[in-house]
């Protein structure tokens, strides 16, 4: 029984597959869109009619960017067999569009009509032709050249014409109407065309063909989910300051930009963190070391350059000779630590962000043109201590530091930010909680009202010779002023050279109060400055080294 029984489905099946219907076209509609920083997640319904059995269901409006191994299928019956699925961007169809639409279906009755009308005027006008002919061809029966009867040749002569004028009368007219039924068509073709390309743009080249079996005749929808290439996103931040005892007010928004071939229209959007023109970063003080050659390295260096020989590029040293290079190696680089240049903070992805999501409720639209569109996600307002914070050695100009604690609970990601404070544009900074300290500092930008100055002091400058040593010392004054009209909080931090050779001893003289850093170099401090007052910290270093050295780095 059991074995009758599969082979009658066996049959059923073979059957079914054999006198397989028409496949059913249908459309996707996109609603839904997860947007990760470089693809996207795009959820589409579909919803369509089968009869029972197994049907061919073409989808069309499916990205041709699509990644075809991420293509999830889920149907909303239990009794809906999924028997294949398969992306295509060239699917073999005399179908181009949906001839349900109301639009294209009106156009295409007219169509048939006008061509029915052009038909019926081809036959009449083809009948009148004939007529024509024949009425010609029998003249001289109908006359009769040797008719005896006058009154019989009239009335044959007249039936003759009338019937010819008739005749001829009913042909131009039979033209004309066909000269506008063709126009009418022409007319009617042209909106169709129309109407086609218009269907064509909103119908992607990109199609899901499946194959599904059904028990019973039924309406079927489809939620169909897959990743797509060509999106993006990055966040974006606008903050704002009215005075340096305010808040910030911080504006969290996303750049979205997408070339996937299918505009989305109202869609539900979520953007999941996963993977400035003014300059006004704050700089990055950096140790600072000078180096010394002795007198065997020297000569080393010497010889090295006369033998033209390759080497190694030892900073402050030239090109070594490899073999002569092992013997002073651990002499030469030993506590040496390489000098960093002056930089800014740079675009870094903190690991704890991957897991951040935004859910927009507003639908949104974002068309296919690979355009830049804003979307505002949320605002709030975050307390901040604000300083200024000045390093004369790289810039003599003041930034003011807005100083974020507790970060972590604002839910921030790294990301480029423009800057308005006092109701004037700034210009561009970061926002980097990808960090380790218990504070973040926000960089708002310069204020030109704080002046600040170097000045070499050269009267307590100057280098002078110490029987088998070299001694020189170096002396200027940081000139600090405040023009601005309530107090202000400034950090200063200056630098004092390092020695990586214990031949050269490196002393600050003077340093104005200042907390030193010893093993970085660092000094710095922290004042406060009344309007219009003017602060001047000195600092003073001294340098030793044996006189056949040569220093360089200073």
């Amino acid at each position: 029984m059991k074995r009758h029984s599969l082979f009658a489905f066996l049959f059923l099946l073979s059957a079914n597959l054999f006198f397989a219907q028409k496949p059913i076209y249908t459309k996707a509609k996109v609603t839904a869109v997860k947007v990760y920083r470089n693809s996207a997640e795009l959820q589409n319904t579909v919803n369509f009619s089968v009869p029972s059995g197994i049907s061919e269901i073409v989808i069309g409006n499916i990205s041709e960017e699509i990644n075809e191994k991420t293509i999830q299928i889920g149907v909303n019956s239990k009794n809906i067999s999924i028997l294949s699925s398969q992306f295509t961007d060239d699917y073999s169809t005399d179908f181009k569009m949906d001839t349900t639409n109301p639009q294209i279906k009106k156009v295409n009755d007219s169509i048939k009509i006008v061509e029915n009308l052009i038909s019926k005027n081809r036959i009449e006008l083809d009948a009148n032709k004939k007529a024509v002919e024949l009425l010609d061809k029998n003249q001289t029966v109908l006359v009769g050249s040797n008719s005896s009867n006058v009154a019989q040749l009239t009335q044959l002569t007249e039936f003759y014409t009338n019937k010819r004028i008739e005749l001829e009368n009913k042909l131009v007219s039979l033209k004309t109407k066909g000269d506008d039924l063709s126009k009418k068509l022409s007319r009617l073709k042209s909106s169709l065309k129309t109407k086609e390309q218009k269907e064509a743009e909103e119908f992607a080249d990109g199609v899901i063909v499946l194959k599904l079996m059904s028990p019973t005749a039924g309406n079927i929808k489809l939620n169909i989910n897959y990743l797509t290439d060509n999106v993006s996103w990055k966040p974006y931040y606008e903050i704002k300051a009215e005075k340096i005892s305010a808040p910030l007010d911080v504006t969290f928004k996303a750049i979205v930009k997408q070339n996937t071939g299918l505009d989305w229209k109202g869609v539900k959007l979520t953007l999941i963190n996963g993977n400035s023109s003014r300059n006004n970063y704050a700089p990055v003080v950096n140790p600072w070391f000078i180096y010394a050659q002795s007198p065997k390295e020297r000569e080393i260096q010497r010889e090295v350059i006369d033998n033209k020989s390759a080497a190694v590029r030892i900073r402050g040293m030239g090109s070594v000779n490899a073999e002569k290079y092992d013997d002073f190696q651990s002499n030469a680089l030993e506590g040496r630590v390489e000098g960093v240049a002056v930089g800014y903070a740079g675009f870094n992805v903190n690991a704890n962000e991957l897991n951040t999501s935004y859910d927009i409720d507003i639908p949104y639209d974002i068309l296919s043109n690979n355009e830049d569109h804003l979307i505002s996600l949320y605002q709030q307002k975050i307390p901040a201590d604000y300083q200024y914070f000045t390093a004369p050695n790289y810039r003599r100009e003041a930034y003011l530091l807005a100083k974020v604690k507790d970060f972590s609970k604002y839910h921030l990601v790294s990301a480029p930010a423009s800057v308005i404070f006092e109701n004037m544009y700034i210009g561009e900074t970061r926002v980097s909680p990808d960090q380790t300290n218990n504070e973040m500092n926000i960089t708002l930008g310069n204020d030109p009202k704080i002046s600040i100055r170097r000045e070499d002091v050269q009267d307590k400058s100057g280098e002078k010779f110490l029987s088998s040593y070299r001694e020189k010392v170096v002396t200027y004054d940081l000139v600090i002023k405040n023009n601005k009209k309530e107090q202000i909080s400034i950090e200063v931090k200056d630098r004092f050279p390092l020695s990586n050779n214990e031949a050269v001893k490196i002393e600050v003289l003077d340093k104005s109060g200042a907390a030193k850093d010893d093993e970085k170099g660092f000094l710095t401090w922290n004042i406060k400055l009344s309007p219009s007052e003017t602060k001047k910290l000195r600092v003073s270093y001294k340098v030793r080294y044996p006189k056949d050295y040569t220093v360089s780095g200073l």
